[in-house]
């Protein structure tokens, strides 16, 4: 199956996608099409082949929409020029849409005026307007009409000859049906002043409910086009943090070639103050660099020789000397890029359904305007005459068609996953969908692995005891040096750890013979004598002792936690080394913010019951499962989830994968294996486990944002249609004029993406 992301042009409204998606996926060889409101992006699932961009615009042109090749922002090193063509280009739109408000406000303001002007005169609080006045604006005002429909935004005339033509209709339709209906009204009674003022009220027009219908809408659409591009900002942030170039080290000679031409092993050096261009690992000198912009923790990081580095990050002060690892489409910052935007592009259920809603909902306004014509005309003139019904009638039906627009309801969601999934980027939570975000909120339990996870890949060591009583007079030095002349080679996990506590206190070294290892099982050398390293059981069996009587000879103090390795010759057990798990700094604290926030905190690992309940025990974690198997953790995720219950599952490892891809939601440490990282929803950069809290407090006021928007957008129109169609009228006299309904739309719109901008820097 096929994928490709394209961007869309002429979208208004939460109908438009509704009706773009329609299309699309009826044309043959695409399974499925996602359009995006907010990211103002399609993306499609082709089958067999993929279809020409041509045949996509075939179906949507005619309703004045269509596609544009979309430049996936991982591709950025190599299209760079093309994505800021393509940026340059909607800001020209921005910009267009600026110039023509320049025009449109002055009649806004001046079209108030004169209503204003009307009402208080009507209302004796102000002297009425004069004859000359009246006949000044009375011919002013269809000008101002006339250039405002027909010059800057024909487009809504557009919308209802499509309807007519398609009987498809969107937010367009709507405003285009009422303020052609108030011009054509107000020209008629306008240019037939004489003959139709014994049937109508020909001193009513209605040219400047068109003028600030129009012109508030375009505003509401110009600010609403600010704020989504202000969503929109983050993958270009993004993208602008990689460098164009790099200062590479050849032939003895430093030259600097483009990012494209650097190949994996160059030697690159990076000055100060300078962008880190690619991944790579430090082979000479040291500094400081600044990560902020990867991981969102703002403590410069000391690199010395050794340590990786990563492009976007910012050299501070020393200069470096740094080895190419990978190229600079396999960076982590490209990948950070290509999570943000098919998070973006992705939809929340909860969208799924809003959109569907959207796609009929015009079609409802529609007959609710009909509704609201009729029944003014039926009931009305028993009580106020034919003439001013049928005034009130249309500004009625116009103030429906109106204040309906369903534009808030289409960005309610959108634009509430856009700001989350880049909030999240920006502390080093990279979210892979919308529909994971939306998940991770509902999570009542969270399952942990524990190796990489809870603890570091590295083992601590104690101490190394020797037995209460020794026969080996001179003590630990020996035996010190003995174990550390066996374990300084071995690659075991265990061995090396106890081979770097033991050269961090400076150890010296023995000329040992026969050294031997079996992986995993034990070490043997020769010295004085042969020497056996390793299991209880192991040495019990060499020695020949048994082994309780082992562990008799050291205090039971050792055995309460950890792990016991053990030296002994064929006759005697010479020291007992002391070794466990390093947990991690951040994870009591974490596992204390997860309790906090009422989760069940479940450990599942592969280690044996005492390893494992030491480690459950510090953390205080409640339940714990150790000895397990993969298939084993997938099994307890599965009972957790028969047990009614939402099920996170973090880990790292390979072992780790079949559980994660069971859990209701995936996290993994971007320090763990690949195929981890592959099966998780959401990736915590540099292995942070104190993110996992901030990623579920991301998904709940994320969640609240958007059932904020959607309960304003649904209260607004359930409130604000009965309102506009008069149901307060018979009672209080009070009726909604179409103009005051084309700035509360706008309003409503502006409101709901605000509202989804603060999660750009909400607390967590």
């Amino acid at each position: 199956m096929n994928t490709k992301t394209y961007k869309v042009k002429g979208m208004h409204c939460a109908s438009c996608v509704s009706l773009i998606q329609k299309k699309i996926t009826k044309i043959p060889w695409v399974e499925w099409c996602s359009v995006g409101l907010a990211s103002e992006k399609a993306t499609i699932n082709f089958s067999d082949k993929i279809v020409p961009l041509n045949e996509l615009n075939s179906v949507i042109e005619p309703f004045e929409y269509s596609l544009e090749e979309w430049e996936n922002p991982e591709e950025k090193h190599v299209h760079n020029e093309e994505k800021t063509s393509s940026h340059n280009h909607d800001h020209s739109n921005e910009e267009q849409m600026t110039f023509e408000m320049r025009f449109v406000v002055p009649m806004i303001v001046f079209s108030f005026a004169m209503m204003g002007w009307e009402v208080l005169g009507s209302n004796n609080i102000t002297p009425e307007m004069s004859e000359t006045w009246y006949e000044f604006f009375h011919h002013l005002m269809p000008i101002f009409a006339t250039f405002v429909l027909f010059g800057i935004w024909r487009k809504y005339i557009k919308a209802v000859g499509m309807f007519i033509k398609t009987r498809t209709a969107n937010m367009d339709t709507l405003v285009g049906i009422s303020t052609m209906v108030a011009f054509l009204y107000s020209f008629t009674v306008t240019a037939f002043e004489k003959p139709l003022e014994q049937y109508l009220d020909v001193h009513s027009n209605f040219y400047d409910v068109v003028i600030v219908v129009i012109g508030l809408i375009a505003l509401g659409q110009l600010l609403e086009t600010k704020a989504k591009r202000k969503t929109n900002e983050a993958l270009q942030k993004l993208a602008e943090l990689t460098s164009k170039s790099a200062l590479v080290e050849r032939d003895g000679k430093q030259i600097e070639v483009s990012i494209e031409e650097v190949q994996i092993g160059d030697i690159v050096i990076v000055k100060p103050n300078e962008r880190i261009p690619l991944d790579w690992r430090v082979t000479s000198w040291s500094s400081t660099v600044d990560e902020s912009n990867l991981t969102g923790e703002s403590i410069p990081v000391d690199k010395l020789v050794g340590d990786g580095v990563f492009s976007g990050t910012q050299n501070l002060y020393g200069i470096l000397k740094i080895q190419v690892e990978k190229d600079s489409r396999d960076t982590a910052l490209s990948h950070i890029i290509k999570i943000v935007e098919n998070a973006q592009n992705s939809k929340a259920p909860i969208e799924r359904i809003a959109d569907k809603i959207s796609g009929v909902f015009v079609y409802i306004v529609l007959v609710i305007a009909c509704i609201t014509f009729v029944s003014w005309m039926i009931f009305a003139p028993e009580t106020l005459g034919v003439s001013k019904s049928f005034a009130l009638a249309l500004s009625s039906t116009m103030a429906v068609l109106v204040i309906a627009c369903p534009c808030s309801l289409g960005l309610a969601t959108p634009t509430a996953i856009i700001t989350g999934v880049w909030a999240g980027a920006r502390r080093g939570i990279l979210i892979k969908n919308a529909e994971s975000l939306e998940k991770l909120a509902h999570v009542q339990a969270v399952v942990f692995d524990k190796t990489g996870t809870l603890t570091e890949n590295t083992l601590s060591v104690e101490g190394i005891y020797s037995p209460k009583k020794s026969s080996n007079s001179k003590g630990g030095e020996d035996v010190q040096s003995l174990v550390y002349s066996m374990t300084q080679s071995s690659r075991h996990p265990i061995s090396a750890s106890i081979a770097k506590y033991l050269r961090e206190l400076n150890t010296d070294t023995l000329s040992l013979m026969d050294i031997k290892e079996i992986p995993g099982k034990w070490l043997t050398a020769r010295w004085k004598k042969i020497y056996f390293f390793w299991s209880l059981n192991y040495v019990a069996e060499q020695a020949g002792i048994s082994s309780e009587d082992i562990k008799n000879q050291f205090e039971e103090k050792h055995f309460e936690s950890g792990r016991e390795i053990y030296l002994a010759t064929e006759k005697e057990v010479l020291s007992l080394v002391k070794i466990h798990d390093t947990i991690k700094i951040a994870a009591k604290d974490e596992i204390e913010r997860l309790r906090r926030l009422g989760l069940k905190i479940v450990m599942a690992t592969g280690d044996h019951k005492k390893t494992g309940e030491s480690v459950a025990r510090e953390l205080m974690i409640d339940e714990v499962y150790t000895d397990v198997k993969p298939e084993d953790k997938l099994r307890i995720i599965s009972d957790l989830q028969k047990r009614g219950l939402k099920v996170a599952m973090i880990g790292d490892g390979v072992n780790d994968a079949p559980a994660l891809a069971q859990a209701d939601v995936a996290i993994s440490m971007s320090d763990g294996s690949d195929i981890a990282i592959e099966s998780a929803d959401i990736v915590l950069l540099n292995g942070d486990i104190g993110k996992v809290a901030e990623a579920i407090n991301l998904a709940k006021k994320t969640k609240r944002t958007i059932w904020q928007n959607l309960i304003w957008s649904f209260g607004y129109n359930s409130f604000g249609i009965p309102i506009a169609a008069g149901i307060l009228f018979p009672w209080y006299g009070f009726l909604l004029s179409p103009a005051i309904a084309g700035a509360l739309m706008a309003f409503e719109s502006i409101t709901v993406v605000t509202n989804s901008l603060r999660l750009r820097n909400v607390k967590l």
